[in-house]
């Protein structure tokens, strides 16, 4: 298991002295990539989805990104968030696993298959259940509280907060959590057929959003960071708790890596170009 973390983890590269990387990619260079060993995993930590300073969803380098982690042989990854709750049980500073995703929108981000001929990622479940349980241990073992469910929304694309209709929409489809930068980064990573899971942090609630424009911007400011900080050390100690005690079980049992073999072509796979 070679296990590739999105996640400015600065406890644990600190303490377990992770090395720096600088990976070339088709893509352009990764050079913020931390690699170590965890709990006998070899471990790459991406140090943010974007260098440098803060842009816009549309802007992160997903297929560096993507790419980075292929050059790593990177089998396994686990995205961490920062998102927003939707479903009235999340409050600011709340943690969720995420068990389904909802897309309806997306770039034109791409990446040529791996084996040269193109195929749908096979996406059910769309998260996977081994990754998830190690996640939901880790929560256990720590005694960090999480929602160790919910139906993750994808807004992807637009520079602005959600209006009252868009929320109104999610709850109505049992929505727990909303975000903009979970897809394309779990297309990508599927297609790729790694075993791919996420764990998000909740910076404010359904009445937060709802509400922002009563609120006094700079504790709302105030608050969101703290809530992010707590977060990312929540995230270290839950993966590695996880991976210290993940056992033997093989991730081959959740099927994440499934493809079409033989003669018969699976529904997830293109036709073939001479039957169009």
């Amino acid at each position: 298991m070679k296990l590739g973390v999105v996640l400015r983890a600065e406890n644990l590269i600190r303490e377990k002295e992770f090395r720096r990387n600088r990976v070339v990619t088709p893509h352009g260079p990764v050079d913020r990539i931390f690699s170590g060993t965890l709990h006998g995993v070899e471990t790459h930590f991406l140090y943010g989805r974007f260098p440098g300073r803060r842009t816009p969803s549309w802007e992160i380098p997903y297929q560096a990104n993507q790419s980075a982690f292929d050059e790593l042989d990177v089998g396994h990854q686990i995205g961490t968030y920062v998102v927003g709750g939707v479903d009235k049980s999340v409050r600011g500073g709340d943690l969720v696993i995420p068990h389904d995703l909802i897309s309806f929108s997306g770039p034109s981000v791409s990446m040529p298959p791996g084996n040269g001929r193109f195929s749908n990622a096979h996406v059910v479940p769309a998260f996977c259940p081994v990754l998830r349980s190690l996640l939901i241990r880790g929560a256990r073992e720590t005694g960090t509280a999480v929602h160790e469910s919910g139906v993750y929304f994808n807004f992807y694309g637009f520079a602005r907060i959600e209006t009252d209709a868009e929320l109104n929409l999610m709850e109505k489809l049992g929505v727990r959590l909303v975000g903009q930068t979970l897809d394309p980064e779990f297309t990508l990573a599927r297609l790729r057929h790694r075993h791919y899971v996420a764990i998000a942090v909740a910076i404010d609630s359904y009445h937060d959003m709802k509400n922002e424009a009563e609120q006094d911007p700079d504790v709302f400011r105030a608050r969101s960071r703290q809530a992010i900080a707590d977060g990312r050390e929540s995230f270290e100690r839950i993966i590695e708790a996880g991976l210290a005690t993940r056992g033997d079980d093989p991730a081959e049992k959740c099927g994440c890596d499934r493809v079409a073999t033989g003669n018969h072509r699976d529904m997830f796979s293109s036709f073939p170009e001479d039957l169009l």
